[in-house]
């Protein structure tokens, strides 16, 4: 566990190191902060006319997000496009259980566009990637706009990969009672014939 986030906040350091040449930011935020994060970073009363290119980086842990997080981030979305412009660029990319681009440059406004992505994570993905991370930037990278403000936003969700653990023990259990109460069925409709042969 200890080498996958050194290795993670090696990689990150140094493709923050890389994106700097191009003045993209990183910001880093957990799905508990993220409504907080947007309201921070995001303030309606702006001084500065400069649009805003946005990369999600998103984690996942499953195919689809649970209901909590899903709440969460359609609300994060939602109030964050109340927030932007129309010529503000949104971006998501996937990253953990499946990485991938799961929304290549919409308007920051089309609030129907970002609320697809959360319901729809996996599906959204056209091509899977290896690492979720260095494509992002890769992808940053690329579609960066001049005279914008070009920045990666790193959204972990750490606490549903222990759920996620628990609900595959969580079937394993249910197969086990459930082979057992097979057996124990099993045993009691044979018990009179059992019962029979030891007679004789």
């Amino acid at each position: 566990m200890k080498t996958l986030i050194t290795t993670t906040l090696a990689l990150m350091s140094s493709l923050a190191s890389i994106s700097q040449e191009k003045n993209i930011e990183t910001e880093s935020t957990t799905i508990d902060n993220l409504i907080t994060f947007i309201v921070e970073h995001f303030s309606i009363e702006t001084d500065s006319t400069q649009t805003k290119n946005i990369t999600f980086l998103v984690e996942t842990y499953a195919e689809n997000f649970n209901t909590e997080d899903s709440v969460i981030l359609k609300q994060a979305f939602k109030l964050l496009s109340k927030r932007v412009s129309q010529e503000d660029l949104i971006s998501i990319v996937t990253y953990s259980n499946f990485s991938g681009i799961a929304l290549d440059k919409a308007e920051a406004t089309d609030i129907k566009k970002l609320l697809y992505v959360i319901e729809h994570p996996k599906s959204s993905v056209k091509t899977f990637e290896g690492d979720g991370i260095e494509l992002a930037y890769e992808f940053a990278k690329e579609n960066f706009v001049e005279e914008s403000e070009n920045v990666v936003i790193m959204i972990r969700i750490p606490s549903n990969k222990d759920e996620v653990a628990k609900s595959a023990s969580t079937k394993n259990d249910e197969k086990k009672k459930t082979k057992t109460n097979a057996v124990v069925l099993t045993a009691m409709a044979l018990l009179p014939e059992i019962i029979a042969v030891i007679k004789d």
